[in-house]
Parts: structure tokens; sequence; C-alpha cells
């Protein structure tokens, strides 16, 4: 499962903004244990809860922006021609190009698949703002790719499974909910399915799509 990542100076100055403002708190507590009296509290504990109020407000509005950030990203994830099969019908050969999260070729296979049309299916995690502004975005996994038939007639090619098998992913998340509810908002299977040409396969923060490039 690949999760995007962009953590930068603005999440770093946050976390320790929130450091500080837990360290002038802590402090105030023990100096008031210590010698005891209005004063030492005030003097440590005010600017630390000021600082904490600060560092939340500061944080919220950081979420609302990664959030819309991560709404409107968009990321390669592959790169797929497809052309029918000379002299056979309801054939198409595809060349399928997966790129890994910084953008370079991951790996570059070739398939021939039954129908007039292809499908690429990929496992999304859509993860809670509050994870977005941490710099993490929607989690993805390319996994499965076959054909479908215009008519409607069922294909009797079984899928091609792409990075090892999804079963455990919906597994996980059917009976992993426990530890993935405070972090992920949902998880499911989202498909493209498009003619034979050349595309662009992107994913963004909840589906996978594609976009012609010839």
């Amino acid at each position: 499962m690949s999760f995007p990542v962009t953590f930068g100076f603005a999440q770093i100055g946050l976390l320790a903004l929130l450091a500080l403002a837990v360290a002038l708190l802590v402090s105030a507590v023990l100096a008031a244990r210590r010698r005891g009296g209005l004063t030492s509290v005030l003097g440590r504990g005010v600017p630390g809860l000021a600082l904490l109020l600060v560092a939340t407000l500061l944080l919220w509005i950081a979420t609302l922006l990664q959030t819309y950030l991560g709404l409107s990203g968009e990321i390669t994830a592959a790169h797929v021609v497809a052309k029918p099969v000379a002299g056979q019908s309801d054939q198409l050969d595809l060349e399928l190009t997966l790129f890994d999260d910084d953008g370079a070729v991951d790996t570059r296979t070739t398939h021939r698949v039954e129908g007039n049309l292809w499908a690429l299916q990929a496992n999304i995690v859509e993860l809670h703002p509050w994870v977005n502004a941490l710099g993490f975005h929607s989690g993805y996994k390319i996994t499965r790719l076959y054909g479908q038939r215009l008519d409607g007639k069922a294909t009797t090619q079984d899928h091609i499974m792409l990075n090892g098998s999804d079963r455990d992913f919906f597994e996980d998340m059917n009976t992993g909910t426990w530890y993935t509810s405070p972090f992920v908002k949902s998880a499911y299977g989202n498909a493209v399915i498009a003619t034979p040409g050349e595309y662009d396969v992107l994913i963004s923060h909840d589906a996978i799509k594609v976009r012609a490039t010839n």
C-alpha cells in the first residue's frame, strides 16, 4: 500500500510549537509542586496554555488547507497502452507501467485480456482530515487488471493480480477496525474502465481515474 506523504516546515513548526507548549505546562506544574504559589504557575503555565491554544488553532487551519490540497491533488500511478489484437475479436494487448511514490518507473509488464474494454482496479484508503494535516494523503495499491466486453457478456478470463493478492486488504479493513478507525475514514476497491488507447492512470484522495494522452 502506498501512502503519499507531504511533511514540510509547516507540520514541523506546528509539532515544535505543541511540544514547547506541553513543556511549559509540565514545567509550571513541577514548579508549583516544588515551590508552590500562584506566581510559578502563572509564569510558565499561562504562556504554555496560550501557545497550546495558538498551536491548536494553527493545526485546525492546517487541517483545512491540507485537506483541500488532498482533495484537489492527483498522483500518476500508472500508464496504460491498450491495442486490439490483430485478427482476433474481443482481445486486447496491454502495456502496463506502474510508478512508485517518486514518479519513477516501478514495473513495466505486458498482458493480454479478453474483451473490448480494459479495467484497472485499485484499493483506496481514505484518511481522516486530521491525519491529512500531518502530511499523509490517501493510500492506494493497484491490484487487478481485467477485460470487459461491450456487449455485456461475461468474459472467461480470470483477473490478473498485480502487486500480490488483495484478499488481505479487505479482510484487514473488515476485521481490523479497532486499530484502523482512529485514522481511516473509509477503505474500498475502485476501478477504471476504458477503451483501447494510451492513458495515464491517476489516483486522487478517494478515487482512481484515467486521462487519455494520445
